[in-house]
């Protein structure tokens, strides 16, 4: 099997749709506010500034960050290139947890408990891929005949 097959394949299974699509609509607005500056955001500008000036992270890694909240969460919602877009979700939220919130404990406002559960939906995906009703399960099945 080719790669883009193995990246794309996944299990005709309803609870991988209902756990992409939910990780999905939780994440597209954090993407919206950084990329579009929606939702009382900062934009892409006022973001990259801030990931990069006040966080210290790297330009490329700041910009992954934003293209994985914004795109990343389309792709879950749309199941296109799931696995990439889970994972990408969940290194921006590895990252977040360590570097701003794992000081503030772990209740809200500023824990990590939002941040398990991200973890807790992306890995699924990532190890199962989009489940049912997705792009790439459209997609994987015209590769496999």
């Amino acid at each position: 099997m080719n790669l883009l097959y193995r990246l794309l394949a996944t299990k005709k299974d309803i609870t991988l749709t209902i756990i992409r699509v939910t990780l999905g609509i939780v994440i597209l607005p954090h993407g919206a506010q950084k990329l579009l500056g929606s939702f009382g955001g900062y934009g892409f500008d006022g973001t990259m500034g801030f990931m990069t000036g006040q966080l210290g992270i790297p330009s490329v890694f700041a910009f992954l960050a934003i293209i994985a909240e914004s795109f990343g969460a389309l792709g879950l919602i749309l199941g296109l290139f799931t696995r990439l877009a889970a994972f990408g979700v969940f290194a921006t939220m590895l990252v977040a947890a360590l570097l701003v919130h794992l000081p503030g404990g772990f209740f809200a406002p500023n824990g990590i408990e939002y941040f398990i559960l991200t973890f807790g939906l992306a890995i699924p995906v990532i190890i199962k891929g989009a489940g049912s009703f997705s792009l790439d399960d459209l997609i994987s099945s015209k590769l496999e005949k």
